[in-house]
């Protein structure tokens, strides 16, 4: 535990050291491999923060709606071949929350076209169409066919239930959306080096100098610090720059350079 504590101190004191003075971004070389994991792992799990509340916020919002949902599916059976109603009068309708919608739509009162209408908002994540012949399940606009004909014995406890599960389930979601945020960051924080690093490269060459490639990689990690975290608290407050990934770059370029030519 005190070894890790150590560690920490020396990487802070690597970062606050080069930011003030590009210089000592050259000591960045010597960081041991795993000092350099350490930084790269609580470099993307900063980045993964906003990412993270962002979805978060919307997987709640799903959650309460997929439960509104729910409560508006009418009691049915499917068998031979057919969806029926409970309540034979029951006509057509389209319910829609802001992230689901349900198009109850078994005798045809809307035209094909008039769902889709519906389904086009950008902030819809799930849609469930009960037409004549099938049950279609769009995810995303990814669209899964289930024809009644294949779907005997179910009955509108069984889509209750599927609805129910998102509600009820917020946790194990919510665990599942943390590490997905985090595979996500981590890819970003790699590829934003990977692009320091091969552009530092060239300028290396340019100024007829000589690293290795990882001592490079090791170099862009500490240098990409700063503005990684800066712009990650930004997005924590919901602001998202255009440029904000070549400035990211362009601020790491910019040190190494100042290192290099000093």
């Amino acid at each position: 535990m005190m070894q890790k504590a150590v560690i920490t101190i020396s990487i802070v004191s690597l970062v606050k050291d080069s930011f003030m003075d590009p210089k000592h971004l050259l000591d960045a070389k010597a960081l041991k491999k795993g000092s350099a994991l350490l930084l790269f792992f609580l470099l993307s799990l900063t980045v993964s923060i906003p990412l993270f509340l962002d979805g978060y916020a919307t997987l709640q919002k799903f959650s309460a709606d997929a439960g509104v949902i729910a409560d508006k599916i009418p009691s049915f059976t499917i068998s031979d071949n057919e969806l029926q109603l409970e309540n034979a009068t029951e006509k057509g309708f389209i319910y829609k929350t802001d992230t689901v919608l349900l198009a109850f739509d078994s005798q045809e009162v809307y035209t094909p076209r008039e769902i889709e209408k519906e389904m086009s908002s950008p902030v819809l994540i799930l849609s469930l169409v009960f037409s004549k012949d099938a049950f279609t399940l769009y995810a995303q606009d990814v669209p899964f066919r289930l024809p009644y004909e294949q779907a005997d014995d179910l009955t509108d406890q069984s889509f209750k239930k599927l609805l129910r599960n998102f509600s009820s389930d917020q946790l194990f979601s919510g665990v599942i959306m943390l590490l997905f945020s985090l595979f996500i960051s981590s890819f970003s924080v790699l590829l934003t080096l990977l692009i320091i690093a091969l552009f530092a490269n060239v300028l290396i060459g340019f100024m007829r100098k000589k690293l290795p490639f990882r001592e490079i990689l090791r170099m862009a990690l500490i240098a990409s610090v700063v503005p990684l975290v800066f712009f990650s608290l930004l997005n924590g407050f919901g602001l998202y720059p255009m440029i904000q990934d070549e400035a990211i770059a362009l601020i790491g370029m910019f040190y190494f350079y100042k290192a290099l030519k000093e």
